[in-house]
């Protein structure tokens, strides 16, 4: 049965096309809130989780919107948005606002674990709803003696938050004798160190055998970092906005390197901010450990970055 009675005009309604189709609502994000600049149909394609033909098939009807326009020549067509269109404008604010409700949900379920005592050793997000109406599905690592309590009193601190987002949380807790099989690249950090093997098994970083073993691999990582944000300044953006989220809250000792932070992206050029990231300073090395251009990246980005980095995983 044909659900649409009746035609519209595509002038008039040109979102009907747009926001129906999951790859051109990918797309519009990734050139919305994900870069700054133009990108590629290859690189658009990575950064949206889409098939190069299935990228170039969405980037050709986005550009008969007059959303998207094409610069460059040659085999190097670039695309970005008109962002001068006043539909463009209103995506823009639109795709923020889901950002912001993102960051909101993660933010009020961390605060809830972390009002819960005795504290949890580690938790997680395992599953995010596939579907809109799936539940998310929370795991967590504690002592057998506290476990059952713990996910009976967590679970009331989270049925606010479920009514505040329409959204069901379930809660699977874990004790080290029974965790499940899952790698840390996986999953979502909450709170603590993750007790999973993978690149990140140990919170945001890496694990290495000794200090002298760390100091190094965290250099090349800054390197890395450094030509990463070369090749893409909106991972400074992104950095910034992470910095002043984390201010809004009290971090105690950390507060002071937040705050340095701040200041640094705030006022350093693409090319300082390079030199800096690759330092041996006193300032550059301990600075190093809380880097929140790192922290900022999502999981196939901190995959390519470490890639063959090395270290006891």
């Amino acid at each position: 049965m044909r659900p649409i009675v009746s035609d519209q005009n595509s002038l008039r309604n040109p979102l009907n096309a747009l926001l129906g189709a999951e790859a051109l609502v990918r797309l519009l994000r990734v050139l919305a809130s994900e870069v700054d600049g133009p990108l590629t149909t290859s690189n658009a394609a990575e950064l949206a989780g889409l098939t190069i033909p299935g990228a170039h098939k969405a980037l050709k009807r986005l550009l008969k919107s007059g959303m998207v326009v094409r610069v460059g020549g040659g085999r190097r067509h670039q695309y970005e948005l008109r962002r001068s269109d006043a539909l463009v404008k209103a995506l823009l604010k639109l795709f923020q606002s889901e950002k912001d409700r993102y960051e909101a949900l993660i933010s009020a379920i961390r605060e809830g674990i972390e009002k819960v005592v005795p504290y949890a050793n580690s938790a997680w997000i395992q599953e995010f709803p596939r579907v809109l109406g799936d539940p998310m599905i929370i795991g967590l690592l504690h002592e057998t003696k506290h476990l059952a309590n713990y996910c009976h009193l967590l679970r009331k601190k989270l049925h606010q938050i479920e009514r505040d987002f329409d959204l069901t949380i379930e809660v699977n807790g874990y004790t080290k004798a029974d965790l499940p099989d899952l790698e840390a690249d996986k999953v979502t950090p909450l709170y603590g160190f993750l007790p999973f093997p993978g690149k990140h098994s140990r919170g945001t970083y890496p694990v290495f055998a000794n200090h002298e073993e760390k100091d190094q691999r965290m250099l090349e990582l800054s390197r890395r970092l450094a030509e990463a944000i070369e090749h893409d300044t909106s991972l400074v953006r992104r950095a910034k906005e992470h910095v002043q989220r984390m201010l809004k809250k009290d971090h105690g000792l950390a507060t002071k390197d937040i705050e340095e932070w701040r200041d640094i992206l705030e006022s350093y050029s693409i090319r300082r901010l390079s030199r800096f990231l690759t330092a041996t300073s006193e300032r550059a090395n301990r600075l190093r450990q809380s880097n929140p251009i790192f922290a900022i990246l999502n999981s196939e980005e901190r995959r390519r970055l470490l890639n063959g980095l090395g270290g006891k995983q």
